[in-house]
C-alpha cells in the first residue's frame, strides 16, 4: 500500500498540466476548429513549482495532474474533429528514480476482453484541448502502431520492492516495513 501511494505520488509530483474535466468514455464532439496541444508532463514557466524553505508539502494548484485523472482517460490518434479513440490509460510507469516514463494503453479488445496493454512513453503523448475547453490525451501514433508493439508485461518489472503488511510489528522490531533491499525499488 505504502509502495503504491508513493508511486501515485511520485506520478503526481511528474505529471504536470492545468486540471481537467474526466471524459465519459466517448469520443468527444468537436468542431472542425484545430485542438491546441499542449506538453502534458513539463511545467510551463509560469506554473513551474517553487521550492519553499519551511515545507516539503506538495499543494495542489494550477498546472499539476493527478494519477488518478489520467488513469482511465481515452487516447486518440489526434487532436482535430476527425480524431479516433484508439485505448485508454491503464497505469502509469515510474522508474526507480520516481519519474513517470510511460503510459500503458490498452489497445484493441472489446470491453476490456481480448484488450492488450502496451508501453507508450510520456514524450509521446499531448494533451489536446478543444475550444469549449475540454481536454483529452492524443498521440502521434496509430491504432495499427499500437496493436503492432510488443505487449507490456508487468510481471517482469515488478519482481521485488513489496511492502510488508506487518508495519506495526516491524515498528516494534525497529525496522521500516519497507521495501527489501534488494529489488527494482532498493537503490
Amino acid at each position: 500500500m505504502l509502495t503504491r501511494l508513493l508511486g501515485t505520488t511520485a506520478a503526481v509530483a511528474m505529471l504536470s498540466t492545468a486540471a481537467f474535466a474526466q471524459t465519459t468514455g466517448q469520443t468527444p464532439q468537436v468542431q472542425d476548429t484545430p485542438a491546441q496541444t499542449s506538453d502534458v508532463f513539463t511545467y510551463p514557466p509560469e506554473v513551474a513549482p517553487k521550492a519553499t524553505p519551511d515545507s516539503n508539502n506538495v499543494n495542489a494548484a494550477t498546472g499539476k495532474v493527478l494519477a488518478s485523472g489520467v488513469i482511465g482517460q481515452a487516447v486518440y490518434d489526434g487532436a482535430g474533429s476527425d480524431a479516433n479513440r484508439i485505448g485508454d490509460i491503464n497505469d502509469i510507469v515510474i522508474g526507480e528514480n520516481g519519474v513517470a516514463q510511460a503510459a500503458v494503453i490498452g489497445v484493441g479488445g472489446f470491453l476490456g476482453v481480448g484488450q492488450k496493454d502496451v508501453a507508450v512513453s510520456f514524450d509521446r503523448l499531448d494533451l489536446a484541448t478543444k475550444p469549449d475547453g475540454d481536454r483529452w490525451f492524443v498521440t502521434d501514433l496509430s491504432k495499427d502502431d499500437l496493436n503492432k508493439a510488443p505487449a507490456f508485461e508487468r510481471s517482469e518489472l515488478y519482481t521485488g520492492g513489496i511492502v510488508k503488511d506487518n508495519r506495526a510489528k516491524d515498528a516494534a522490531n525497529g525496522t521500516t516495513g519497507g521495501p527489501s533491499s534488494t529489488g527494482p525499488l532498493a537503490q
